[in-house]
């Protein structure tokens, strides 16, 4: 009989994750037929439910006013929580904020930061990491590189910049 629990939870959560995906993938599509308005929909659950795609994702829609009012305090907030996951492309969207000033206090040293974190996994954020070291004295650099490292090594979670 217990083995019944077993298939039963391992089929839930199956299907759980086939509808999480789903929907994920869907706002996707619906981004790309020019409906937000849908991704936002689709998404804002997922987000809501802890998703650091979705929560990147529906930051981005924030930011830029897609489907709904330009909201910088609110796409900060889904950046916040995806960048604690590890997610690399909220780094560059938080590095982006941060360099551009969009509902933050433009400052690029914390954009380096940022930068520095995505670098890996995103081209863009490797490009803007190495044009921020070039505006930025040497040893301000290293010390900025110092708190990426202890950001990263704190699994995200010790990030207070």
């Amino acid at each position: 009989m217990k083995w019944h629990k077993y298939i039963l939870l391992t089929l839930l959560f199956l299907f759980t994750f086939k509808a999480v995906a789903d929907d994920l993938n869907n706002g996707f599509l619906k981004l790309s037929e020019n409906k937000p308005e849908e991704a936002i929909q689709l998404w804002t659950p997922l987000a809501e439910a802890g998703d650091k795609v979705a929560q990147a994702s529906l930051g981005l829609l924030f930011q830029t006013g897609q489907g709904t009012e330009v909201d910088f305090i609110r796409a900060l907030e889904l950046f916040r929580a995806s960048a604690k996951q590890g997610y690399p492309f909220a780094f560059t969207a938080l590095g982006n904020s941060y360099h551009e000033g969009l509902g933050v206090k433009e400052d690029r040293r914390t954009a380096l930061i940022w930068f520095l974190l995505g670098a890996e996994h995103d081209p863009n954020s490797a490009f803007m990491a190495q044009a921020l070291m070039t505006e930025i004295p040497e040893k301000e650099v290293h010390l900025l590189i110092q708190k990426a490292l202890a950001c990263q090594k704190s699994s995200y979670l010790k990030c207070n910049f």
